[in-house]
């Protein structure tokens, strides 16, 4: 009698653990399947990514983040990750991850330096923050401090932001949406 209890234990338990797993995809947990397309690069050499962005003439867009901030991760994964999934933005400006957890980067100037003081010149101490710089390292635009209460007007914030820094460096293109 006592085996056939452990039995019935094992079996319900058993039950528990693969209904459990069949609701794991709908929760989102095991990632959708082009995360890969849709990462958003890290960027600890500005004075490479300064010349992409000369070559090209378009701004940078700093996502300034830090391991430990949720909200960071909030807007990579429902603002900047479904912008990187949209080819217009692509030829318009260079979107790369800044991140305060590291110790250091090289700076515009090729000189390593510490990341947050990298971020204080540009007021980016907090984040998240999105900072958009020139090929030489200038502040074209007021950052984007925080995270919006609205998600969905944090787009429209950086689509403005990102034709502001456009027409700073003549560049003529801009984003438009239909």
């Amino acid at each position: 009698m006592k085996t056939l209890i452990n039995l019935s234990k094992i079996a319900r338990s058993r039950r528990r653990f693969l209904t459990s797993l069949a609701l794991l995809p709908l929760l989102g947990v095991f990632g959708c399947s082009d995360a890969k397309d849709s990462t958003i690069l890290s960027v600890d050499h500005l004075a490479q990514l300064a010349s992409e962005a000369r070559t090209k003439n378009i701004p940078i867009m700093l996502f300034v983040t830090a391991p430990y901030c949720g909200y960071c991760h909030q807007l990579e994964r429902d603002v900047i990750v479904p912008m990187l999934k949209n080819v217009r933005y692509a030829p318009l400006v260079l979107v790369r991850r800044f991140d305060l957890g590291k110790d250091t980067a090289v700076d515009f100037d090729g000189a390593s330096r510490e990341t947050m003081r990298i971020a204080a010149r540009y007021k980016a101490q907090l984040t998240p923050t999105v900072v958009f710089l020139s090929p030489d390292g200038q502040q074209l635009t007021d950052n984007i401090m925080g995270v919006a209460a609205n998600l969905d007007l944090y787009g429209g914030m950086i689509d403005a932001r990102i034709n502001q820094a456009l027409e700073k460096l003549g560049n003529g293109a801009r984003i438009v949406h239909h």
